[in-house]
């Protein structure tokens, strides 16, 4: 095998689909996190079964946690008696300030407590249908998601602000009157609406603020007399979180990015001087960058070309590896002292970072996986030494991944709403879960890492988050069924020429079994 007889198999060829409970056609899309453990299961399930893979206990996306709304604008109205006081209101504000703000611009704060206090004082309460009401119903959304436990009846804390904000929304040739508290709005909601795993929901709400800023020119290096310079600084922080949501979600959907690089001139923001804060979001955009870079070449018209795809994957390595001492300079982790405390921005900065490098290797490692399972002449990744370097660096992002997130389970700094902590877990579970069949000696045998991943998952399904227990069931489904499929029989079959030959019963008996365990687990989840 050479290296140059790969091609990335999530690009090339026709486009995968999977039929959802109602028997309409999910699109898989290229680098999704769901879609390639999606497109692992189908094709062990049906290689193993000769059966499409049955839809009714699997996760699908928008299916799991009912808002109670219909969508509509004319539903009842909302009983404004209900919101919280103001002192737990402003409890809930710095909630989403903690695990939202070191991320994401969601409200400008001077601006949004002044009208906070106006609000609460009963001699200046504003109009219920203003742009600073919808956006603040949004804000309570988002708090009331991160500290309410969730409950079983698949109704999601925040669910009545929520819909009552949307219900309240102008229509879009409304919005671009004021384009920079419009795009915080359509941010806010869409953070929500990606927790609850509304993916398509949440990626076009910011399509919608995308436009918006493209059209206000916030794109752009704003040096304009009509723009004091607290408001081109709202601009840029405004600017840079559609940039990034834009790019997480079209990578977690597996689309296309909407804005080429090339177009994007806008200057990073100084937050006053806050050193800590400008070289976080200076490491996240290069991230972002370099996401949107691995989108367009090892999943785009690269990773279709046999020369080019393997080479797209090494100089996507070469440009991860070039921030490897900003990161570790500015946002250090170490994780060999137990007793030593985590920062959760640092955390989600290297996690961020393994993703990238996941999301590089990943189409290699299912072309491996794909050959093996054809039995074609590429099923032994041993047969060439810079293939199985790669897997290996794809492995130790994997490992490293798992060992972040149980360092900060044990600190109680797990993320159980916000999706990025289940995206890491579910990403790394399934590329070991898919070495252990290409390359098993890749793994350490001593390493626990598939009890890890469960550990983490039963943590977020403890707290409530329904979307993690789906994911745990539907990872229990696959270790069940790769170890099947790649067992060899054990049953001697008759020596006799003359014997009948019969099917390996014991094998059959082991995946009707295994099959029954799923559906049992996947009933109690």
């Amino acid at each position: 095998m050479t290296d140059h007889a790969f091609t990335n198999p999530l690009v090339s060829g026709p486009s995968a689909y999977v039929a959802d409970r109602a028997g309409q056609p999910s699109y898989l899309g290229t680098s999704s996190n769901w879609s390639f453990g999606r497109r692992i299961l189908s094709t062990a399930h049906e290689r193993l079964y000769g059966t499409p893979l049955p839809p009714a206990s699997l996760l699908f996306e928008g299916q799991t946690y009912d808002l109670g709304w219909d969508g509509r604008r004319s539903s009842a109205a909302f009983d404004e008696a209900s919101l919280p006081t103001s002192d737990f209101a402003l409890f809930l504000i710095n909630a989403v300030k903690f695990h939202c703000g070191q991320l994401f611009h969601l409200f400008d704060e001077q601006d949004f407590m002044r009208n906070f206090s106006n609000h609460h004082d009963l001699q200046h309460r504003g109009d219920r249908s203003d742009l600073w009401h919808i956006h603040y119903l949004l804000i309570l959304a988002l708090g009331k998601a991160f500290i309410v436990r969730v409950g079983q009846d698949r109704r999601p804390p925040g669910a009545n602000e929520y819909a009552q904000a949307m219900k309240l929304l102008p229509d879009p040739m409304y919005l671009c009157n004021d384009p920079v508290q419009s795009i915080e709005i359509l941010c806010c909601a869409a953070v929500y609406l990606q927790c609850l795993d509304m993916r398509t929901a949440a990626y076009s709400l910011v399509g919608q603020a995308l436009r918006i800023a493209l059209v206000a020119g916030m794109h752009t290096d704003i040096r304009s007399r009509h723009h004091s310079e607290s408001v081109t600084e709202r601009c840029r922080e405004v600017w840079w979180t559609v940039y990034l949501l834009d790019c997480h979600q079209s990578s977690l959907l597996g689309v296309p990015l909407q804005i080429a690089e090339q177009d994007i001139s806008a200057q990073l923001p100084s937050f006053g001087g806050l050193l800590q804060k400008s070289s976080a979001l200076s490491l996240h955009v290069k991230l972002a960058k370099l996401t949107t870079m691995i989108l367009k070449t090892v999943y785009g018209e690269e990773g279709r070309m046999d020369r080019r795809f393997l080479a797209s994957i090494k100089h996507a390595l070469k440009c991860l590896a070039s921030v490897n001492d900003e990161r570790n300079g500015a946002f250090p982790l170490s994780l060999k002292e137990s007793r030593s405390s985590i920062s959760r921005l640092s955390a989600y900065l290297h996690l961020f970072h393994h993703q990238c490098i996941i999301l590089t290797i990943r189409p290699l490692l299912y072309a491996l996986w794909l050959s093996k399972v054809e039995k074609t002449t590429h099923s032994h990744a041993k047969s060439s030494g810079s293939i199985r370097s790669l897997l290996r660096v794809c492995v130790s992002s994997a490992n490293e991944t798992l060992k972040i997130l149980a360092a900060l389970q044990a600190q109680s700094l797990l993320e159980s709403f916000i999706p990025f902590d289940l995206e890491s877990t579910w990403s790394c579970a399934v590329v070991l879960l898919v070495t252990r069949i290409v390359d098993p000696s890749l793994l350490k045998e001593d390493d626990p890492w598939l009890q890890k991943t469960h550990l983490i998952l039963d943590e977020m399904v403890s707290r409530g988050n329904l979307v993690a227990g789906l994911r745990r069931a539907e990872l229990h489904q696959l270790d069940e069924t790769l170890t099947i499929l790649h067992t060899p029989p054990t049953t001697q079959l008759p020596s006799n020429e003359d014997a009948v030959q019969i099917p390996n019963g014991e094998a059959q008996e082991r995946r009707k079994r295994s099959r029954l365990r799923f559906l049992s687990f996947a009933h109690a989840v």
